[in-house]
């Protein structure tokens, strides 16, 4: 009798406790949610601790970027190759002869150019893009062997009026989403240009903006993060290798009109509608090797026009008189010497076949949503693991000196669970139209090209267009 008197008294508080577990659960509010954590996947957003992944599968970049499946990092030419590689901008072209030089060049690609679209590869085809463009512009300025640049890029589309965006009083007619990102960068030659090491800024701006009667900022939000690269060019070496790494950009909603705060929960809403407390774009390494097989040599030297020491650069100083009345003059030493490594440098074999190939890693984005779920306001985690992105390109000058075919594959993985990675196949061109000094920006001798990529994969279609100097 006294053992189970004992064990009477043990199990009261036991079932004392389970009897107010079961009270405490039917008498929690159904909102309990608000300002706590996120739901489930598939239940409405109901709380503002959330962040939105800015995460990008699709390569969008320049035309030959494109083409070759974004396989760039090693390889990191021209002002394309800032987003690519923070190193990129001490890298001289082979026509650069002279102590300052720069370059501009810009492209634009139109995602999404086919019905049933699934651009951020969730898996399902949610919002009806419409007018996507994206479109970058970069350019650099070097002397001796630093160099800095920069390079901005806008992707714009328009998802109409989702039926989810609920704003309370806010009447949102046509609601276009515009993300801006820019990479600026500064690095150093080393080695008489063998070894580029560069670091910068990069930074991002997500805007969410009713186009039905004008320009209405709903929200917005930007951030800023740092990046450092390194690129390895050895000289008569068919090989380049290349590395960069990018930390984080956290941003902060900065302008949403007719936010309600809850000093309690710490929810901000516009209506019925939880604004997230910011962007993440997540932190990434990337890496990459370049191999070029065929006559033209891949690392080219730079060499300055001022310090050229050549007997040819004497000889081609006496220029002849235009007329019997003008007597001989000797042409300024920099500007011969000018002439005769452009001319070399247009005598290079032209024939080549570069291969590209590049790994991308990239980090998880704790507590974040894609762009679609928050503006469905249905939970649905996008980069909840670190993924990893496989590119390989190659090109080829098929017509010496006229005409480059280009062609990739990039393996683009998911950041959401009801997905899967998928393959794309990429191709371009690049076309040398036209000589011309464009009225005396550039040198005499300066070529034109314009240049197009296409890139398909499981609902998702784009090309794009691009324009610059050939070289």
């Amino acid at each position: 009798m006294r053992a189970r008197s004992r064990n009477q008294k043990a199990c009261a508080p036991r079932a004392g406790l389970l009897h107010f577990l079961v009270l405490a659960a039917v008498a929690w509010p159904s909102g309990a949610l608000a300002g706590g954590p996120l739901g489930a996947r598939g239940t409405p957003i109901e709380t503002s601790q959330y962040t939105l992944d800015l995460f990008q599968g699709p390569v969008l970049a320049s035309s030959r970027v494109t083409a070759m499946g974004g396989a760039y990092a090693g390889l990191a030419e021209g002002a394309e190759g800032i987003p690519f590689n923070a190193a990129a901008a001490s890298q001289r072209h082979p026509y650069s002869t002279t102590r300052a030089d720069y370059e501009l060049n810009g492209g634009i690609t139109f995602p999404g150019s086919v019905s049933n679209t699934d651009f951020d590869n969730n898996g399902h085809v949610g919002f009806g893009y419409a007018n996507f463009v994206f479109a970058t512009v970069g350019g650099f300025l070097q002397y001796d062997d630093f160099g800095v640049g920069g390079n901005v890029s806008l992707q714009n589309y328009s998802l109409g009026t989702p039926r989810q965006f609920d704003l309370g009083s806010t009447d949102v007619k046509a609601l276009t989403v515009r993300i801006f990102k820019v990479d600026t960068v500064a690095s150093y030659g080393f080695f008489h240009g063998q070894l580029h090491l560069g670091g910068g800024i990069r930074g991002a701006v997500f805007n969410a903006v009713d186009t039905s009667a004008g320009e209405r900022l709903l929200l917005g939000t930007y951030g800023v993060g740092a990046q450092g690269g390194a690129l390895w060019r050895p000289r008569d070496s068919p090989l380049r290798l290349g590395a960069t790494i990018r930390s984080p950009v956290i941003g902060t909603i900065d302008a949403a009109p007719n936010v309600t705060r809850n000093a309690e929960t710490g929810d901000r809403t516009v209506g019925h509608f939880y604004l997230p407390t910011g962007v993440d774009l997540p932190w990434e390494a990337e890496w990459g090797v370049a191999v070029q097989i065929g006559p033209r040599p891949l690392n080219i030297p730079w060499t300055d026009e001022d310090d050229y020491r050549d007997p040819e650069v004497e000889e081609t100083r006496r220029m002849q008189p235009g007329s019997r009345h003008e007597p001989p003059r000797l042409e300024p030493r920099s500007a011969s010497a000018r002439r005769i490594l452009r001319r070399r440098a247009r005598e290079l074999p032209r024939q080549k076949l570069l291969m590209s190939f590049a790994m991308l890693v990239t980090g998880p984005t704790p507590g974040a949503v894609g762009v679609e779920s928050m503006l469905s306001q249905i939970v649905e985690r996008s980069g909840v693991k670190t993924s990893v992105t496989m590119r390989g390109g190659g090109e080829v000058e098929a017509v010496p000196g006229h005409l480059q075919l280009r062609g990739g594959t990039y393996m683009e993985p998911t950041r959401f669970a009801d997905s899967s990675p998928r393959a794309h196949a990429t191709a371009g061109f690049e076309l040398r139209v036209v000589d011309w000094s464009l009225f005396g920006i550039y040198p005499d001798d300066n070529s034109f090209r314009i240049s197009g990529a296409v890139d398909v994969s499981r609902e998702y279609f784009g090309w794009s267009l691009g324009i610059g100097s050939w070289y």
